[in-house]
């Protein structure tokens, strides 16, 4: 089976999008493929498909059914890179989110774009404790439909992010789980290094950038002072994040690369 498909960088969160229409049943194991090194080698895949309401342009579906936010603002400055729309403010819709959001994009060159994005509005916050090498790490599960974010300040090494993600999945039941170790770094500017555990596909990452995570250390922050603006530095980039009413997250995103891959799918039972 070919597919074929785009390459997306928000802020390097490589992502890659399947533009033509594949069966739900086999998102999971063309995502499995994509990702490999020597497939595309990226961090996540969602699939270009038609929305439910007549005022969205597409719905981006991903491979594990969770919500991310990264793969959305990817998904709007597809909208502009294939010429589906000039507008610069219009609708999609998500796995993991029940209603069509907010997309802006502003069109920087052929191949680069400024994408801003609506985030979801239902959170719920709670305090969280995970045990690591006999120590109580604190912080606090934002869940969110499609994928809870583990918030804390205590800045994990890259050993520690297994056993937590294991603990946390024991206590928490969603699509997807992320782990966001944070740090100030000035004013409105925090550090964090994310990682995604998504349940259906099975894939765990250190992301580059994480946009739902950044949403979740936004509306975190924002419930502990005054502020609902903020920059969050990662590996790949900065996102910015506005929280209020609406909230949103908005980053650069850059198309590197697009063909087909062959792919064999049968293992897969029809």
């Amino acid at each position: 089976m070919n597919v074929d498909f785009v390459k997306v960088s928000p802020s390097k969160n490589m992502t890659v999008l399947i533009t033509n229409y594949v069966a739900p049943t086999h998102y999971s194991q063309i995502a499995h493929t994509v990702m490999d090194y020597e497939y595309v080698n990226a961090e996540q895949v969602g699939f270009i498909a038609a929305p439910e309401n007549k005022g969205s342009l597409l719905k981006l579906a991903m491979s594990g059914g969770e919500f991310c936010g990264n793969a959305l603002l990817g998904a709007a400055a597809y909208c502009h890179y294939k010429g589906l729309t000039e507008k610069d403010r219009f609708l999609l819709e998500t796995t993991g989110v029940d209603s069509p959001l907010e997309c802006f994009v502003e069109t920087k060159s052929p191949y680069l774009f400024e994408a801003k994005a609506e985030m979801p509005n239902d959170f719920f916050i709670d305090n969280m404790v995970v045990h690591l090498n006999g120590k109580n790490i604190l912080g606090s599960a934002v869940q969110m439909s499609g994928i809870t974010h583990f918030i804390t300040d205590y800045w994990l090494c890259k050993d520690d992010f297994i056993p937590v993600i294991e603990e946390i999945s024991e206590k928490i039941d969603n699509k997807a789980i992320g782990i966001i170790p944070y740090r100030n770094l000035k004013e409105n500017d925090y550090e964090i290094n994310p990682f995604v555990y998504v349940k259906e596909t099975g894939s765990r990452f250190f992301e580059q950038a994480c946009g739902s995570g950044s949403l979740a250390l936004g509306v975190y922050l924002s419930k502990q002072s005054q502020e609902n603006n903020f920059n969050v530095h990662q590996p790949g980039g900065i996102i910015k994040v506005e929280t209020g009413v609406n909230n949103y997250i908005s980053t650069t995103v850059r198309f590197t690369c697009e063909g087909f891959c062959n792919i064999d799918l049968s293992q897969v039972n029809e």
